[in-house]
Protein backbone atom coordinates (compact mmCIF):
# COMPACT_ATOMS: atom_id res chain seq x y z
CA UNK A 1 0.00 0.00 0.00
CA UNK A 2 1.21 3.41 -0.92
CA UNK A 3 1.96 5.75 2.10
CA UNK A 4 -0.86 8.57 2.10
CA UNK A 5 1.88 11.63 1.22
CA UNK A 6 2.62 10.05 -1.99
CA UNK A 7 -0.76 9.38 -2.86
CA UNK A 8 -1.41 12.90 -2.20
CA UNK A 9 1.44 14.09 -4.34
CA UNK A 10 0.18 12.54 -7.63
CA UNK A 11 -3.26 13.45 -6.71
CA UNK A 12 -2.16 16.98 -6.52
CA UNK A 13 0.47 16.63 -9.63
CA UNK A 14 -3.00 15.23 -11.73
CA UNK A 15 -5.04 17.92 -10.63
CA UNK A 16 -2.17 20.20 -11.72
CA UNK A 17 -2.27 19.20 -15.11
CA UNK A 18 -5.43 18.84 -15.75
CA UNK A 19 -5.91 22.56 -14.74
CA UNK A 20 -3.51 23.29 -17.11
CA UNK A 21 -5.44 21.64 -19.89
CA UNK A 22 -8.60 23.88 -19.01
CA UNK A 23 -6.82 27.04 -19.54
CA UNK A 24 -6.08 28.70 -22.84
CA UNK A 25 -3.18 29.02 -24.10
CA UNK A 26 -0.93 32.20 -23.31
CA UNK A 27 2.47 33.17 -25.27
CA UNK A 28 3.15 32.40 -29.03
CA UNK A 29 -0.22 29.30 -28.70
CA UNK A 30 -2.80 32.16 -28.62
CA UNK A 31 -1.56 34.45 -31.58
CA UNK A 32 -2.95 31.64 -33.76
CA UNK A 33 -5.57 32.72 -34.97
CA UNK A 34 -8.91 30.17 -36.41
CA UNK A 35 -10.36 30.89 -40.02
CA UNK A 36 -13.99 32.05 -39.20
CA UNK A 37 -15.17 30.00 -42.24
CA UNK A 38 -14.49 27.15 -40.55
CA UNK A 39 -15.16 27.74 -37.19
CA UNK A 40 -17.25 25.59 -35.24
CA UNK A 41 -20.75 26.90 -33.00
CA UNK A 42 -18.30 25.80 -30.02
CA UNK A 43 -15.13 28.20 -30.52
CA UNK A 44 -17.45 31.13 -31.65
CA UNK A 45 -19.56 30.60 -28.34
CA UNK A 46 -15.80 30.67 -26.18
CA UNK A 47 -15.56 34.32 -27.69
CA UNK A 48 -16.37 36.94 -24.79
CA UNK A 49 -19.70 38.32 -25.45
CA UNK A 50 -20.56 35.88 -28.07
CA UNK A 51 -23.52 33.59 -26.61
CA UNK A 52 -25.13 30.62 -28.73
CA UNK A 53 -27.78 33.29 -30.15
CA UNK A 54 -24.41 35.02 -32.10
CA UNK A 55 -23.11 31.99 -32.93
CA UNK A 56 -26.31 30.37 -34.33
CA UNK A 57 -26.74 33.34 -36.25
CA UNK A 58 -23.08 33.51 -37.90
CA UNK A 59 -23.88 29.78 -38.84
CA UNK A 60 -26.97 30.46 -40.47
CA UNK A 61 -25.67 33.62 -42.06
CA UNK A 62 -22.60 31.46 -43.58
CA UNK A 63 -24.93 28.96 -44.80
CA UNK A 64 -27.23 31.26 -46.85
CA UNK A 65 -24.42 33.85 -48.08
CA UNK A 66 -21.56 31.40 -48.18
CA UNK A 67 -18.14 31.99 -46.66
CA UNK A 68 -16.85 35.20 -45.51
CA UNK A 69 -15.09 36.90 -47.54
CA UNK A 70 -13.92 39.60 -44.83
CA UNK A 71 -14.32 40.07 -41.06
CA UNK A 72 -15.95 43.26 -41.85
CA UNK A 73 -18.88 41.14 -43.63
CA UNK A 74 -20.16 39.98 -39.77
CA UNK A 75 -21.27 42.80 -39.40
CA UNK A 76 -24.79 42.09 -41.48
CA UNK A 77 -25.28 38.78 -39.03
CA UNK A 78 -27.79 39.56 -36.59
CA UNK A 79 -26.45 40.35 -32.99
CA UNK A 80 -22.59 41.21 -34.49
CA UNK A 81 -22.52 44.51 -34.06
CA UNK A 82 -19.07 46.64 -33.86
CA UNK A 83 -18.21 45.15 -29.93
CA UNK A 84 -18.47 41.78 -30.51
CA UNK A 85 -17.24 42.08 -34.26
CA UNK A 86 -13.99 43.54 -32.57
CA UNK A 87 -14.00 40.71 -30.08
CA UNK A 88 -14.11 38.48 -33.16
CA UNK A 89 -11.34 39.45 -35.23
CA UNK A 90 -9.40 39.23 -31.97
CA UNK A 91 -9.83 35.31 -32.25
CA UNK A 92 -10.41 34.44 -35.79
CA UNK A 93 -9.42 35.71 -39.49
CA UNK A 94 -11.11 35.06 -42.19
CA UNK A 95 -8.86 32.50 -45.00
CA UNK A 96 -11.29 29.91 -46.66
CA UNK A 97 -12.80 32.20 -49.28
CA UNK A 98 -14.20 29.44 -51.82
CA UNK A 99 -17.75 28.72 -51.86
CA UNK A 100 -18.91 26.02 -49.57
Amino acid sequence: MKKPQKRLSALLLAMCFSLGMLLPATGAFAAVKADINTATIEQLESVNGVGYDTAKNILDYKKEHGKFKSMEELEAVNGVGKVRLQALNEVFRVESTKKQ
